[in-house]
């Protein structure tokens, strides 16, 4: 009786192992970027059309004219974006969908929407968001020095 016991013990604890790594893969959160700017690949300069509308799962998140940014919260490993996207001022509209992989690496990821509508590399269009370093200076304290013996109360 108590090896039946103790196999039901380690069958547990290995099945609650194997959720833990499953919902560390499944439920790994990221602040999405969603970037509008001009990129170059190979020498050859790609601009962004001249409106781009993100939605994620279902609502508008960002609406980027060129050098925009927007951003968005996804929980999961791959983003599931749909892009609305207007060439030029005048022109119809397009509707295109993207499950972007995100690295597991990156908190902050930033998508250049331009890479991504040009079929530019993975490692092109994705990078880490690294905000900017503030820059604080140091106030100038003055420092003073105790003569007043061992205690400080004098003599």
């Amino acid at each position: 009786m108590k090896n039946k016991s103790l196999i039901y013990k380690i069958i547990l604890v290995l099945v609650l192992v194997v959720i833990c790594f499953l919902m560390i893969y499944i439920g790994r959160g990221h602040t999405l970027y969603f970037d509008s700017k001009s990129m170059e690949v190979d020498g050859v300069t790609m601009n962004p059309p001249y409106r781009i509308q993100v939605n994620v799962k279902g609502k508008e998140v960002a609406d980027l004219k060129d050098g925009d940014r927007g951003m968005a919260i996804w929980i999961g490993p791959k983003a599931h974006i749909e892009l609305v996207v207007t060439k030029e001022k005048g022109v119809a509209k397009e509707n295109i969908k993207y499950d972007v992989p995100l690295p597991r690496e990156y908190d902050g990821v930033v998508i250049n929407l331009v890479g991504l509508l040009n079929n530019a590399n993975y490692d092109e269009y994705i990078s880490e968001f690294v905000p900017l370093a503030t820059i604080t200076s140091e106030s100038e304290e003055e420092v003073v020095i105790d003569d007043m013996g061992e205690l400080g109360f004098g003599e």
